[in-house]
């Protein structure tokens, strides 16, 4: 009887054993399907526009015709090559929707974890720059507790130093915390290209932090690591940012001296942005020396280098600093100049950001349900070669055993318990990605709302500018007819050239502006109009006017300004809107346009 057990015992741990192995076949493997869905996903996100588009599709369609690569292969090219091609297009957001559909399906794979340790920073680094930084620090820890656990101290060092980026905007203090660990380790292994960007982290943490001899120490420490022959513009750009550090102490013959260096490397080298920011920094410090010659000189040359620039957010920063130089000379009219040309390339990328961010946070959302979707796609895959599993281990158990029903019914146990345990596994995802898409469409919303608001505070500022100037025509025009009664009557000459004066400041001050306001408005609210048509059928332009002056909420003092009318005119007009749409006297206009129009 003893030995009929142990038989059956041994029997049992071998049918299972076998079953195991057969489930367990490619564990570690990604499937082609997968690699071939990943593949022609990013295929799809190719826009034909983009730089480089063609050959990025030519190296896509090389993988798929070569049956694809190995899983290790394959991950270096989705994330060096396919999602570096994303980023540098811009298009950070792509780079996350091919990084997670990589992720997801080698943790439902249940991959090794130092094939994760390579997804999860490049993923953490996209999500970041895409301003999902709690998204972000979730794969940077996650990253870095494999990295401690398997020891890779360079990767953990790695990871220090991106958690400390990430926290450089909100928390100097606690960059400053992981910047050190990191150095501490890469100090420790001896890296030296990794120590130098620790001690540039650090150097700015300490900027930030108005410790000036400490942020120039650190920065002197990296210039030493640098192999000027082989890493020359790496070693230029520190000897910039050791040069802004002695402007700040005061010492600015330390400063021109390394300024000077630098300029003469990225002039040869055609550094044209980095050779203008050069430009100015020189200005600034032959300023401060009080040799305003050799300022003009580098001025002049960094205003010439600017014409060639085609980066408007460049322009537009270099134009502020060229603006304060001359204001600082008392060219008040140049200042102003390049003060409104940077106004105006700023207002033209904030609204390309604008609807950059929109897009992105669009296509954040579409990502969200499509690794929904493909979640519960690979987990069907599973159910089916789950099912598949079962039936090769059945084969298996008669091969060996010639019917072996009781062992297989506990098998079968199993494998439901484990089907049902799937199942809920699926509805808490489930319940967790809903959460996570009502969550997406409140942030849609909030930004939304924002932008509208401060929309409207734009144009209440471009409508109360024409008050500013209307007040001002209006005093010079009291002033020139004062002017013109004290003159003497038979200066007819003078008379005649003080009312051409009037006539022509008359005229400027009558130039019709609505159209432009207009413009502006219906960017900003493009049903607006419309929407009043529908409201109060008949209703007048002039009306249609007053209407949108007090929906951005200007006062009736502000409108009488604007509209060149009286205050009592302009109330009495409003009197007559409020009866026309008929108001209730316990809501204002305002308070009314706004719950009536909310859906524009």
């Amino acid at each position: 009887m003893c030995t009929k057990i142990t038989y059956h015992t041994l029997l049992r741990r071998l049918i299972l054993a076998t079953l195991l192995t057969i489930c367990h076949l490619g564990c570690y493997a990604l499937t082609d399907d997968i690699k071939y869905e990943i593949l022609t996903r990013a295929s799809d996100l190719i826009d034909d526009k983009e730089n480089n588009a063609t050959v990025m599709q030519h190296k896509i369609d090389s993988v798929i015709e070569l049956e694809l690569l190995p899983d290790s292969d394959f991950i270096s090219f989705v994330v060096d090559d396919v999602g570096e091609y994303f980023r540098q297009q811009g298009r950070q957001s792509a780079a996350v929707e091919l990084f997670s559909m990589l992720a997801g399906s080698l943790e439902q794979e249940k991959s090794l974890s130092t094939t994760l340790l390579r997804l999860y920073i490049p993923l953490g680094a996209a999500l970041e720059e895409v301003g999902m930084w709690n998204s972000a620090m979730e794969y940077y820890h996650k990253a870095l507790a494999i990295a401690e656990e398997q020891e890779l101290e360079s990767d953990a060092a790695k990871i220090y130093n991106n958690i400390g980026a990430a926290y450089f905007r909100s928390d100097v203090n606690m960059a400053e915390s992981y910047f050190r660990k990191a150095l501490e380790i890469n100090t420790k292994i001896g890296d030296k290209k990794e120590l130098c960007l620790n001690y540039n982290n650090l150097a700015g943490a300490s900027m930030k932090q108005d410790r000036y001899d400490e942020a120039l120490s650190y920065m002197l420490d990296a210039l030493q690591l640098i192999n000027k022959n082989e890493d020359a513009y790496f070693y230029h750009f520190m000897q910039c940012n050791i040069a802004s550090l002695y402007m700040l102490k005061g010492e600015n013959y330390l400063a021109i001296s390394y300024l000077r260096n630098a300029v003469e490397y990225h002039r040869r080298e055609g550094n044209l942005l980095d050779l203008i920011q050069c430009y100015n920094m020189l200005a600034e410090a032959y300023e401060r020396q009080g040799n305003i010659t050799e300022a003009m000189y580098y001025i002049g040359l960094s205003e010439t280098a600017l014409a060639s620039v085609t980066n408007r957010d460049f322009e537009a920063n270099m134009s502020i600093i060229l603006s304060r130089f001359y204001s600082r000379r008392n060219n008040f009219e140049k200042a102003y100049d390049l003060l409104l040309r940077a106004t105006e390339l700023r207002d033209s990328l904030t609204k390309v950001n604008d609807v950059k961010k929109i897009g992105n946070l669009e296509q954040i959302y579409n990502n969200e349900q499509k690794l929904r979707e493909n979640a519960l796609l690979i987990s069907e895959m599973q159910l089916h070669k789950l099912e598949d599993d079962r039936r090769v281990t059945v084969i298996v158990i008669i091969i060996i055993l010639l019917a072996s029903v009781v062992v297989f019914l506990i098998v079968r146990t199993r494998l439901r318990e484990k089907l049902h345990k799937t199942k809920e596994e699926l509805a808490m995802q489930q319940i967790a990605l809903s959460e996570k898409e009502k969550e997406l469409q409140r942030i849609k919303e909030q930004e939304l709302n924002k932008t509208i608001d401060q929309k409207n505070r734009e144009l209440s500022s471009y409508a109360l500018s024409y008050t500013k100037d209307n007040e001002f025509y209006d005093h010079i025009c009291d002033e020139l007819k004062q002017i013109l009664l004290e003159i003497n009557p038979r200066d007819k000459l003078h008379k005649e050239r003080l009312r051409k004066i009037l006539s022509e400041l008359k005229h400027h001050e009558g130039t019709d502006n609505w159209q432009e306001f207009r413009l502006y408005f219906e960017q900003v609210h493009p049903s607006f109009y419309d929407s009043l048509d529908e409201i109060c059928p008949g209703i007048t332009q002039r009306q249609k006017r007053l209407c949108a002056l007090l929906y951005i909420g200007l006062s009736t003092k502000e409108i009488a300004s604007i509209t060149f009318r009286e205050v009592r005119s302009v109330e009495s007009a409003r009197n007559r809107l409020r009866r026309k749409m008929d108001i209730p006297s316990e809501e204002t206009i305002h308070e009314f346009l706004s719950k009536r129009l909310q859906g524009e």
